[in-house]
């Protein structure tokens, strides 16, 4: 896998399309990555860092080298980019650091009478962060990783019931929603970002998450797994 780090143009008019709309980033991004498109398969992930008053910074991850991404439209990098081949090699048991900013959804049942019939099979984001925490360590176990931390009982102060808190070591960040702008396709993506720590329990399965990306739309700005030494 190749990793690149692009520094963003905030003047250029390309620029600031792309960050309004996600999906036409990632139509910019696959045009000047150049290689063909493979069925049911993830080739690009990308992912906007948190912005903090400095540089617009997009981290892209591609299969196969992007040629410094030399055919990006003129102006829409500040400085040239030079990507870097990553060659992970996970072991079971070893702890990391990690990124992902992800969509987390479930599919509405048939039987949801609060929804209705016509919500039936489509997917809804989750909005409370126990939700989000529960979709996170599901997709944890099918990718080959697991979150240390444990839930804890409390009880609602309103209501006085039970419920459980999350208490594991990753921080939930709202980032709002997301503009779907694919042409003939409405709506917006809820946005979560998680951070912390994460322990790799399958190292072949933990190695296909990193390179396909976790959850659903990818072609949005979602799914890329970024890790780093813990």
């Amino acid at each position: 896998m190749f990793l690149s780090k692009l520094v963003l143009n905030r003047g250029n008019a390309n620029v600031r399309r792309d960050l309004a709309r996600p999906y036409e980033m990632h139509r910019t991004l696959m045009n000047a990555y150049g290689q063909a498109r493979v069925e049911n398969r993830c080739d690009l992930l990308f992912r906007v860092e948190p912005w903090r008053g400095g540089a617009t910074v997009v981290l892209v991850q591609t299969r196969e080298d992007p040629q410094g991404w030399t055919q990006l439209p003129p102006g829409y990098l500040l400085h040239p980019c030079e990507s870097k081949c990553v060659d992970l090699a996970p072991v079971a048991g070893q702890r990391l650091r990690f990124r992902l900013r992800a969509n987390p959804t479930k599919r509405v049942a048939s039987g949801n009478e609060r929804l209705g019939a016509s919500m039936a099979g489509k997917r809804i984001g989750l909005i409370s962060e126990a939700e989000q925490v529960r979709w996170l360590l599901r997709k944890a176990e099918a990718a080959g990783f697991h979150i240390p931390g444990e839930w804890l009982k409390a009880n609602r102060p309103e209501t006085d019931e039970p419920v459980l808190i999350p208490n594991f070591r990753v921080e939930v960040i709202p980032e709002g929603r997301a503009r779907n702008a694919k042409p003939g396709h409405g709506g917006e993506f809820l946005a979560v970002r998680f951070e912390g720590t994460l322990v790799v329990t399958d190292a072949e399965k933990f190695r296909a998450a990193l390179a396909s990306g976790i959850g659903s739309a990818k072609a949005f700005g979602f799914g890329l797994l970024s890790v780093g030494p813990a």
